[in-house]
């Protein structure tokens, strides 16, 4: 054999496992469960044993009917129980739906339930409320240092809690004004402006706890005082604005849309300063007229 045959053979065999290793990882990734889905797969299962019902399709289609008609459930919340038990029964009891059209057919049934009078109440979103951005301001400036900024880079950029937390320091160009987030819900990244004085309270911050470039911006602080640098949970996040502020994330993240729409922004500038990638759903949960905008009219 030549020293080209056993290169090439070298190389073959290397692909051979590489392509191997890589069907395990994606047959690994596609079988893990979200963890969001364990409340609702466990409710299922409890369900199906206090109603004697063998764990499958139609103990499922029995629990989401009972889900609308006897618990009556939003719609989101719904979707969310179909989500969690049709992965939970492909992954753990390898039920494939593709060939259950009898399945489709219910569950397309079930959803057009909604649309009757008696429970179009269920389709019904309310978000969290917007706050006035002058009286929200006014009070994240009476803050600590730390709380401060925080609360000040969450309102400026429109971030969700899941970007904030996996923010670091090294991820704001203060110079130009900016700071780039990663957007895990659309798995992409993206650039954000920062005003004078969010710049300003970021520094203070950085200079009155020795941040480094590579620390979380968030992270964590001791009763000490000792700063720790590590990605907190989001429920850890929203601890801190409800201990600093008593609003949520998503209260700041609308605020900050309200403002600019208020201010005269138009959808796709608002758009490029949250991340919003479909302008619909912006308009729809974000944009809803306000009660001071109608209350001048009447």
């Amino acid at each position: 054999m030549s020293d080209f045959e056993i290169v090439n053979s070298l190389n073959s065999l290397k692909t051979q496992k590489r392509y191997r290793e890589r069907k395990v990882y994606i047959e690994k990734k596609m079988e893990e469960i979200p963890k969001q889905y364990a409340g609702d797969i466990r409710r299922y299962k409890e369900y199906c044993c206090s109603t004697g019902q063998i764990i499958g399709t139609e103990a499922m289609l029995d629990y989401l009917y009972i889900s609308l008609t006897e618990q009556q459930i939003k719609k989101t919340t719904w979707e969310r129980r179909l989500a969690a038990i049709r992965k939970y029964l492909n992954v753990i009891h390898k039920i494939e739906f593709k060939g259950e059209a009898g399945v489709v057919y219910e569950l397309s049934g079930i959803r057009k339930m909604y649309q009757e009078d008696q429970y179009a109440h269920l389709i019904q979103v309310r978000g969290k409320s917007a706050i006035d951005k002058k009286e929200l301001t006014d009070m994240v400036n009476r803050l600590p240092i730390r709380a401060k900024a925080i609360c000040l880079v969450n309102l400026v950029t429109a971030n969700r809690p899941s970007e904030m937390v996996r923010l670091k320091i090294n991820d704001f160009d203060l110079k130009n004004k900016c700071v780039h987030v990663y957007l895990k819900k659309q798995k992409r990244w993206h650039t954000k402006r920062l005003t004078p004085e969010v710049i300003h309270a970021i520094n203070v911050y950085i200079r009155e706890y020795h941040l480094k470039a590579d620390n979380y911006f968030v992270g964590r602080v001791y009763k000490n005082g000792r700063y720790e640098s590590t990605a907190i949970t989001e429920i850890g996040y929203y601890s801190f604005l409800q201990r600093w502020t008593g609003l949520t994330g998503y209260n700041f993240r609308k605020s900050q849309v309200v403002a600019m729409h208020a201010a005269g922004a138009d959808i796709s500038t608002i758009a490029q300063q949250t991340g919003h990638q479909s302008l619909e759903t912006l308009v729809q949960h974000y944009l809803t007229v306000s009660e001071g905008t109608i209350d001048k009219y009447l």
